[in-house]
């Protein structure tokens, strides 16, 4: 055929599908990083970047996210050579879905969670390198007499990554009237083992939800079953309650929580307390613990807020306890608003002859100085520590102010840890200075220049240790 019939086809194609893109939306996000870290024998510059692109035609959502690693930054690994394999880029998140008035159907990659998160939850979170989100398909029903969930999906193995486990699930949530609402889920796990067989989880339960005018509750039980696994089989179960009632300016908060055997990559199970500190650092989260919560709010006025909140949890024997209290009280005045919080923690571990109590008290203040609306917090950590009879002790004093001047915004954050008084002079010092400005309408900027302590910080019984940092990071936030 001759080029003129195969141009005469690409403008017919052209012309057929312009008015389709005309009605195509495209939104997306870029977010770049360039990291300089000031240590020795290791590369010192990084840089990564993530696009991420959505597309919207009538009915259907297109999205697709790409990751660029220049190298990837690694805080816990130094990296001494430049090879290949670390400048790699790939594709990430891409799926496809039909939004429907009672119905969308998602295949690709999703997040998802049933309940309260005991049978199920699959999310990502990026700072404490969490990710269990799923490859395949997901089905939402709702209706008013029902909301109707079901999927099929694929991760990699957490012990080798190479490998696809494989979970099913479905849950279903009935309003029985105004104010009673119940509902049951269930999972169904392959899990690939060393051996490249699978071995078997099957998770369900129930929950129920009821809601009047001064009273609330949430409870949700549910119950695990393993088959195939290497050790030997067993049974899990978890229970979660939590009650809330009103009166007045009053608000009291109770709760309960029971783990047993129920620890799983694919749930989330509530701490159940204030510092989301999981019972112990020797056992998975929702392996064997119990506990209470209780919380009493007091709100007089839109000025006034005063909050009680205390927690103790132990496992099945006694020999693990801890206990959780954090008070606070914020008050408004004319030019100023005043935050004040206590924080305590304390830890017992008989069988490791470990004791901990980590204390914390705290201001912050708010107001406006000289026409620029200033924040400033300080902090003072103490921790007491016993290991096998031997005591120790530490200081974290923290001051951080924040200063925003129109649409820039520098904050100033310094840091320091010893281990007494008298030995202030051999303290180790940290600070950081933080700059953020819109560079466009759709645009910004963010400069870290200084220094970092890290430390453990703890989600929901999941906590990862933050190496120290010195050096600088550039952030760019592009949104289209």
């Amino acid at each position: 055929m001759s080029k003129r019939y195969h141009l005469y086809v690409l403008v017919v194609f052209l012309l057929t599908i312009s008015p389709i893109f005309s009605q195509v939306s495209i939104t997306g996000q870029n977010e770049s990083e360039y990291t300089y870290k000031a240590v020795p024998d290791s590369l010192n510059n990084f840089f990564e970047s993530e696009t991420n692109i959505r597309l919207d035609y009538q009915n259907i959502e297109i999205g697709f996210s790409f990751l660029a690693y220049l190298p990837k930054y690694d805080q816990f690994e130094a990296v001494k050579d430049l090879n290949s394999d670390d400048v790699n880029y790939r594709w990430d998140d891409r799926y496809i879905q039909l939004n429907l008035s009672s119905m969308n159907v998602r295949a690709g990659t999703f997040t998802e969670h049933f309940g309260n998160g005991l049978i199920l939850r699959s999310y990502e979170d990026k700072p404490n390198q969490h990710d269990t989100r799923l490859n395949g398909l997901l089905v939402n029903l709702n209706d008013a007499k029902y909301t109707l969930k079901g999927l099929y999906g694929t991760l990699a193995n957490q012990d080798n990554p190479a490998k696809k486990d494989v979970i099913n699930g479905v849950d279903l949530s009935v309003p029985l009237a105004n104010s009673l609402q119940i509902g049951g889920s269930f999972t169904y796990q392959q899990i690939r083992r060393f051996d490249d067989k699978y071995r078997t989880r099957m998770v369900f339960g129930g929950r129920a939800e009821y809601f009047y005018d001064f009273f609330d509750i949430n409870a949700e039980y549910a119950q695990s079953k393993a088959y195939h696994d290497i050790v030997d089989d067993k049974k899990g179960e978890a229970l979660y309650v939590i009650a809330n009632t009103y009166f007045n300016a009053f608000t009291l908060t109770g709760g309960y929580k029971n783990y047993n055997n129920f620890d799983d990559r694919m749930n989330e199970l509530p701490m159940l307390n204030s510092s989301e500190e999981p019972l112990s650092d020797r056992f998975v989260t929702g392996y064997d613990e119990e506990g209470l919560y209780g919380q009493i709010g007091y709100t007089p006025n839109y000025s006034t807020a005063l909050e009680l909140a205390y927690s103790e949890a132990w496992n099945s024997d006694f020999s693990i306890r801890q206990s959780d209290l954090l008070a606070s009280a914020q008050r408004e005045f004319e030019d100023i608003v005043v935050f004040l919080e206590y924080a305590q923690l304390e830890e017992v571990d008989k069988v490791q002859s470990k004791w901990l109590r980590e204390m914390t008290p705290a201001a912050a203040f708010d107001f406006n100085l000289y026409g620029i609306p200033t924040h400033i917090r300080g902090e003072f950590g103490i921790e007491k520590r016993v290991e096998d009879e031997v005591e120790e002790r530490g200081f974290n004093p923290l001051l951080q102010t924040d200063f925003t001047f129109k649409k820039f915004s520098f904050s100033l954050i310094s840091e320091m840890e010893f281990d007494d008084f008298s030995s202030l002079s051999e303290a180790e010092y940290w600070i950081g200075a933080e700059f953020v400005a819109p560079l466009f309408s759709h645009t910004d900027l963010k400069l870290f220049v200084g220094e970092e302590k890290g430390g453990k910080v703890c989600r929901n019984g999941m906590c990862s240790h933050t190496t120290p940092f010195k050096g600088l990071k550039l952030n760019l936030t592009t949104r289209f």
